[in-house]
């Protein structure tokens, strides 16, 4: 087998791992947050908040003091206008949060399950889609160098255009992937044009001599 026909398998990187797994706990932390306020502490803090407003104006503060630690209540009261909106609130928040934070669990693990990989006729992405070299038409590089982000456009059996991403953050060893693309391709590749750097000035002429 020669080198060019080598299989190659990218997988996860850790960085994907550890990024994706902290997204996902602030996301469903979130979640919680709300949903302990929608349940416990907003309903909780609107009935001392109902409860302070009942005391005699001349008492009131000493009143609620008297029977906040008991009832668990806080020292502070915090009166919104409209308590049952405010409640509603944190569970729209909660639902949201989950559903969101579901979703990306989903995506994430689909990514883990997956790998990019390639031989010597094309190269497979994650989700299962197929490229084979002599298809793709344009390589886009732009965001290779800061982002290890590569975008591959092809057309499939049917002659649509499509799109395949290659991610060297992700996916360990993608820019072998990339390269074998290269060495194959005969289309398009839109790079960033880099700036040439200024020749260095000249040291300046000797003073001449008296």
């Amino acid at each position: 087998m020669s080198q060019d026909a080598e299989p190659i398998i990218c997988r996860v990187t850790p960085w994907y791992h550890k990024r994706r797994i902290a997204m996902l706990v602030l996301v469903f932390g979130f979640a919680v947050a709300f949903l302990y306020d929608w349940k416990v502490r907003y309903p909780r803090n609107r009935d001392a908040a109902a409860a302070f407003r009942s005391f005699p104006e001349a008492t009131r503060d000493k009143d609620y003091e008297a029977i906040a630690k008991e009832k668990g209540w806080p020292e502070k009261i915090d009166d919104h206008k409209d308590w049952d909106y405010a409640i509603k609130e944190q569970l729209v928040c909660a639902i949201l949060a989950f559903g969101g934070g579901a979703f990306m669990l989903f995506h994430y693990l689909r990514t883990i399950r997956g790998s990019l990989t390639a031989d010597g006729e094309g190269f497979k992405t994650a989700n299962g889609h197929s490229v084979p070299f002599a298809s793709a038409f344009r390589i886009d590089r732009r965001k290779w160098d800061h982002k290890g982000l590569a975008y591959v456009y092809y057309k499939d059996a049917k002659g649509a255009e499509k799109r395949a991403v290659i991610d060297d953050l992700i996916f360990g060893g993608a820019v072998k992937v990339l390269d074998r693309l290269q060495a194959n391709f005969k289309g398009e590749v839109v790079d960033l044009e880099k700036k040439e750097e200024a020749p260095a000035p000249e040291p300046a002429a000797e003073a001449a001599q008296e």
